[in-house]
């Protein structure tokens, strides 16, 4: 049957095998560059995970020896070894993308991919396939509490205590033990021993097994600190001022007879209703025996004088209960100055040279150069003290030494072994000793009775040769205080009081006390030890210089650096607000905190501790930071992007 061509043109058989037999060589085409971009992403998976690896390798290249040339070699030989030119690698240092403050290295892989039929369809014959990998670099953190013996206990822990240092590692030479009812949360855990033992999962952090050197060991301020307190043990106090002649002089109601005493000494005495004046020519030099007062008299004693007047007494100053005031000059004074009952006693600006009274100050069974049992005693200045014999300030007496920030202070003992002894309740300040020949020490020891409110002047160095024993308010002006002995506060009871309207139990800022333990303290919780925190003593607050420029900076207590009976440290039951801001460096002792004892780091400041053991019980708290990095402290790398 022959169709008609209109019949043709409207037949669909085999319509769809013309139309595949079209698309087929262009469907094959599609599919062999999807393979080959398939591929490209395979080479780019590859590519990438060689860069992870170069970069991790490079990272830890750098960390150990900070040389970029190494990276970078190390990251191409990572990259050779998995088929890729080293010509394709690049490494450089940049800033991590996780942490800006960290530094990262930055390998990138950059190949090509030829293709094959890419070209016939114009997508170009090379296809670029790159792969970028960041390890970040950051420093290790390092122990901020560590127990530095081999043996013993280590870092332990029992009955309630806690140890929270998030931002450092708790690090032990030995073992560390956390039972039940204890935690440590920590960046991380090392021991050096068997490994840590806790009954109810209270550690906080990595746990790794490695020695931990001491940090601190060759500081150059701690071995400065360390000297000086040593050095001091071979202070010797001034002696008294040899004066001899002149007459004694009776400020008394025998008109006469007190005009006779001044005139034989080259002055003048007028006497008003119960007040004597004198007066003695400004610059001479005037002799006297002893100075006394009659009940009743008030004095005013050349309140005009320059400050080059010279005043030499034989004997001693008394005032036994009125007001005695004396002008600006030079006091020589063999046996002592000495107030009493209800009285004032008052100086200007001057240099005090001052011997031993031969009379026991009240309330202290002992013989000082200064024993002031009044009401009130002031030397304004700044002034110069020498004081052979210390400084008694009896319970509810007040007592200013200076004014202004170049005194000077010089104190020898008392025949009780104490420089300055300050009863319960008194009230002693002493002036800045910041001058170019300002110095502030003492042959004798501190003792800060019940009660009492103590302000110790900043001094570039506080050089003690003895005890510091506190059991009230301390105040300590800012410097270096180099103890021979040990620093107790409330080894025999005691607590905070109110000093100028703040509660105060020992106070200091940019302050650090080094001890070379000469001697331990003796009794009560504080038995041994060369530093103590007693039971109930609160308030304590101490922070180390934190300027670049201090040489003691970040250090807040030095303990004793060779060997010594006294070198540990005990902080022991109620010593609640309690801070330290700076290293707590017991290098030959252990710490021990019992009793709810809690201690912290102050506001943005540091808190680490190092001893030879760490011991915390009955509910202690310590939080913790890092001051010092360790010698052992190495690198963290981690890949971040």
């Amino acid at each position: 049957m022959q169709l008609k061509p209109e019949t043709f043109l409207h037949r669909t058989e085999g319509t769809v095998a013309i139309f595949a037999a079209l698309a087929l060589p262009a469907l094959v085409g599609f599919v062999a560059i999807v393979g080959e971009f398939g591929h490209g992403l395979l080479v780019k998976t590859e590519n990438q995970r060689v860069a992870d690896h170069a970069a991790y390798a490079a990272g830890l290249a750098y960390s150990s020896t900070s040389q970029a040339a190494t990276m970078l070699a190390v990251a191409k030989n990572v990259a050779a070894l998995n088929g890729i030119s080293p010509d394709d690698v690049t490494a450089v240092l940049t800033v991590s993308p996780r942490t800006p403050t960290n530094q990262a290295v930055k390998v990138t892989i950059a190949t090509s991919h030829v293709m094959l039929l890419a070209p016939v369809l114009k997508f170009g014959q090379d296809l670029p396939v790159a792969a970028t990998a960041y390890a970040e670099v950051s420093a290790s953190p390092s122990a901020c509490i560590l127990a530095l013996s081999a043996s013993g206990a280590g870092v332990s822990l029992s009955g309630g205590t806690t140890i929270t240092a998030k931002t450092c590692t708790v690090a032990s030479n030995a073992s560390v033990s956390v039972p039940c009812g204890t935690s440590i949360t920590a960046k991380g855990i090392t021991y050096n021993s068997s490994p840590p033992s806790q009954g109810c999962s209270g550690i906080s952090g990595s746990i790794s097994k490695k020695a931990t050197p001491d940090p601190l060991a060759a500081n150059a301020g701690v071995v400065s600190a360390s000297a000086r307190a040593r050095a001091n043990l071979s202070l010797t106090g001034p002696s008294a001022p040899t004066v001899t002649g002149g007459g004694d002089i009776v400020f008394g109601w025998d008109q006469a007879a007190t005009k006779s005493q001044a005139q034989a000494a080259g002055c003048t005495a007028t006497f008003n209703s119960s007040k004597w004046t004198m007066a003695c020519p400004s610059g001479g030099t005037y002799a006297f025996g002893s100075l006394s007062l009659a009940g009743g008299i008030n004095v005013d004693f050349n309140l005009a004088a320059s400050a080059s007047t010279t005043y030499r007494f034989s004997g001693s100053i008394i005032n036994s209960g009125a007001t005695l005031a004396f002008g600006p000059g030079r006091f020589n004074v063999a046996k002592g100055i000495r107030s009493g009952g209800g009285s004032t006693t008052s100086f200007g600006a001057g240099i005090f040279n001052v011997g031993r009274d031969t009379t026991n100050c009240g309330g202290a069974s002992a013989a000082y150069s200064i024993c002031n049992t009044g009401t009130a005693m002031n030397f304004a200045g700044p002034s110069d003290f020498t004081l052979s014999s210390g400084i008694y300030n009896n319970g509810g007496s007040t007592l200013t030494l200076g004014g202004g920030t170049t005194n000077s202070f010089n104190i020898g003992a008392a025949t009780d072994g104490n420089a300055i002894n300050i009863g319960g309740g008194a009230t002693t300040v002493f002036g800045d000793a910041l001058g170019a020949n300002s110095v502030f020490q003492m042959v004798g020891h501190f003792y800060g009775g019940g009660g009492s409110c103590t302000t110790i002047g900043a001094a570039i160095n506080h050089d003690v040769k003895g005890n510091i024993n506190a059991a009230a308010g301390l105040m300590l002006g800012s410097g270096l205080y180099a103890v021979s002995g040990y620093v107790a506060i409330g080894a025999n009871g005691g607590g905070s009081v109110s000093c100028n309207g703040t509660t105060v139990g020992v106070s200091g800022v940019d302050v650090t006390l080094a001890m070379a333990g000469s001697q331990a303290i003796s009794g009560g919780s504080c038995n041994g030890f060369v530093f103590c925190i007693g039971g109930g003593f609160d308030k304590v607050t101490l922070s180390a210089p934190t300027a670049a420029s201090s040489p003691y900076k970040n250090l807040v207590l030095v303990g004793p650096t060779t060997s010594s009976s006294a070198a540990g440290a005990s902080i022991s039951e109620g010593a609640s607000g309690t801070g330290f801001g700076g290293a707590f460096y017991f290098p030959n002792g252990p710490l021990l905190m019992s009793g709810g004892a809690t201690i912290g780091n102050l506001a943005g400041q540091c808190l680490q501790i190092v001893a030879t053991q760490v011991t915390l019980t009955g509910g202690t708290k310590v939080t913790s930071s890092n001051c010092f990095s360790g010698a052992a402290s190495s690198a963290i790398v981690t890949l971040v992007q």
